[in-house]
């Protein structure tokens, strides 16, 4: 019989950020904590797992919670043997007031006289956790365990056959973490044995060791009614001209050979009217998606600009909406990436994907996706003497291996 384990660390924690010693005691995951484990999820939403099983803490719980998000029907189970190792009497207390007293402990890895674990009461402890776990697995599964990190630095000193002085010494050489926050590890069981088959890495880390290549084309809808009377358009709409249908139609001339195998819009009506026109040639659906929409210009939206062009240049060049009530650069930024690292891990290798948003967006894309800044961009069109978002523009970009390259920057359909 065999199993296939991967297991992942909890996100960052309140006492991870503040450095307080964390193991049968709780803290809830920060927003970082909560965005990594995000970040890990998408990572992993291709991995089929059997079975669930995380510690009993809130913070693994919440993080297990939010790594299932992509896996329907998947049972999530605690179990209070995969909690953190125990450091008694000195859990909760702050690492660098007591580290006299901590560093002692940590020497001997025996925190027994402290009220804790020492290594052969946790190695007990474990055995019960993979007893229950196994006992409940079928041969070839795969399982998703969710837990801590010294639980891992532990289990690969006394279950997984690893040298781990060896592996402390080669992440000390690199300054890293042991076991990060949300990071991923994989090791087997095989009849009575494990073998660890990949130390910890982040989700980008994973994501680089799984090949996948995906190319993107990225569409602009097409005139829209306030594009005509020059008044900001974000999240507020207005419907397509005669002109923008014919532009949309002219992106699905140049497009319709293009073999899509998924598509996403904006879910503003502008894009999926867009979307619709473009997909005439092509037997899918697209699928809307709010992380697609315009950047938001609160209560600016719908304003005519020509009489504060220079405030309203100096805002976008920074997307700096948020004293109006709209979005700032990292508002844009934290939906721009959740969206293409969602999108990029769900694809298959090989796959090519529609996309159909907006003209801001666009160039928020290129600064989050490329260090391409709207600045640049603009004297870049300047000098080539090109618009540089026409309505109905086509952007190539392609994903390969967790990294995103430009294939030709947006141009109009018929150039």
């Amino acid at each position: 019989m065999k199993l296939t384990f991967y297991y992942v660390r909890h996100g960052e924690t309140l006492f991870n950020r503040i450095r307080r010693m964390q193991g049968m005691c709780d803290s809830p995951l920060t927003d970082k904590g909560i965005a990594q484990a995000e970040d890990t999820a998408s990572a992993l939403q291709k991995v089929c797992f059997d079975k669930c099983f995380c510690s009993a803490s809130e913070r693994a719980y919440d993080t297990a919670e939010i790594l299932c998000r992509f896996h329907s029907g998947l049972v999530l189970v605690p179990l209070k043997e995969l909690k953190e190792f125990d450091f008694g009497e000195l859990d909760g207390k702050h690492i660098d007031e007591f580290m006299d007293q901590i560093q002692p402990n940590r020497m001997k890895d025996d925190w027994s006289h402290v009220g804790g674990e020492n290594v052969e009461r946790f190695r007990i402890r474990a055995e019960k956790a993979f007893e229950k776990i196994i006992a409940s697995c079928r041969d070839g599964d795969t399982v998703l365990l969710v837990s801590h990190g010294s639980y891992f630095m532990h289990l690969i000193k006394t279950l997984i056959e690893y040298d781990q002085q060896d592996y402390i010494r080669r992440m000390n050489e690199r300054k890293r973490p042991f076991v990060p926050n949300a990071s991923v590890s994989v090791f087997t069981w095989e009849d009575g044995v494990f073998e660890l088959v990949r130390e910890p890495v982040t989700a980008d880390e994973f994501r680089a060791l799984e090949h996948r290549h995906v190319d993107f084309y990225f569409v602009r809808h097409g005139e829209t009614k306030f594009n005509t009377e020059r008044r900001l358009q974000g999240l507020c709409d207005s419907p397509l001209t005669e002109k923008g249908i014919a532009q949309a139609e002219a992106a699905a001339e140049a497009l319709k050979d293009v073999p899509f195998v998924k598509a996403y819009c904006s879910s503003l009506e502008r894009t999926r009217d867009t979307a619709q026109i473009i997909l005439r040639y092509h037997d899918i659906t697209t699928k809307p998606d709010k992380r697609l929409r315009e950047v938001f210009f609160g209560s600016y939206e719908a304003m005519e600009f020509e009489n504060i062009w220079d405030e309203l240049m100096e805002r976008h060049i920074h997307t700096r909406w948020k004293d109006l009530g709209g979005e700032d650069r990292e508002d844009v930024s934290g939906r721009i990436l959740s969206f293409f690292r969602e999108t990029a891990d769900s694809a298959d290798d090989g796959d090519t994907i529609l996309l159909v948003s907006h003209g801001d967006l666009y160039l928020c894309i290129l600064e989050t996706l490329f260090n391409k800044n709207k600045t640049d961009v603009y004297a870049e069109a300047e000098k080539a003497g090109v618009n540089p978002m026409p309505n109905a523009g086509i952007f190539r970009f392609s994903y390969d291996d967790g990294r995103f390259t430009i294939t030709e920057m947006m141009k109009g359909p018929g150039e």
